[in-house]
């Protein structure tokens, strides 16, 4: 019985197949939760920058900087503590965090951190001045740290005044897990000198 037309180009490609090792049925591509994969359609954006990418592969393309990342995220956090209280009539309470140098007297560390709150009208008790002195160890193996966590958590403190970023941390990894750290209980990280040069407004 002779074979049909399909019959025949199917057979053809069958042995080109093998002959040429062409992959006329590649397995199916398996998804899991940890595939780096979306499965969601690419955005505008997305298309955009790919785009580009092919077609213009000589063009000076300059990634975001880590820091001042974390700088936006940790700004629009307090922002939205700040009005959260304003709209419950509070002012914020505060304590200030820093890493006093071995022999300066705490006082002087504080300095700039509590002239920055008195500037905003917050609220600063005697007893929420915290320093440590280890500044190259995880911030969560410090007595201090821990216990400005301890009082957002416990909600004696709303958020923490510190002089720049690297006294809670000088590494972005471990400064963006205290912001979440923070954020996570409710509270906000307040600078005197922020992330991007120059003082907070």
């Amino acid at each position: 019985m002779p074979l049909t037309l399909a019959d025949r180009l199917t057979e053809f490609l069958d042995r080109a197949a093998f002959v040429y090792m062409w992959p006329l049925y590649p397995p199916p591509e398996t998804w899991s939760p940890e595939d780096p994969r979306s499965r969601k359609a690419p955005g505008g954006m997305d298309v955009e920058r790919r785009s580009a990418e092919q077609w213009h592969p000589d063009r000076v393309r300059i990634s975001p900087d880590q820091l001042v990342l974390l700088g936006a995220e940790r700004r629009e956090v307090l922002s939205q503590r700040l009005a959260q209280l304003e709209a419950h009539g509070r002012t914020p309470r505060v304590c200030l965090y820093g890493l006093n140098p071995v022999g300066e007297q705490p006082a002087r560390s504080f300095a700039a951190a509590r002239a920055y709150t008195e500037g905003k009208g917050w609220r600063v008790g005697d007893d929420r001045c915290i320093a440590d002195r280890l500044r190259r160890t995880d911030p969560m193996h410090r007595p201090g740290w821990r216990w400005v966590l301890h009082l957002i958590r416990a909600g004696h403190a709303d958020g923490v005044v510190a002089k720049t970023h690297s006294d809670i941390s000088l590494h972005l990894d471990e400064y963006e897990l205290q912001l979440d750290r923070v954020g996570h209980h409710g509270g906000f990280v307040a600078l005197v000198t922020p992330e991007a040069a120059g003082r907070e407004r």
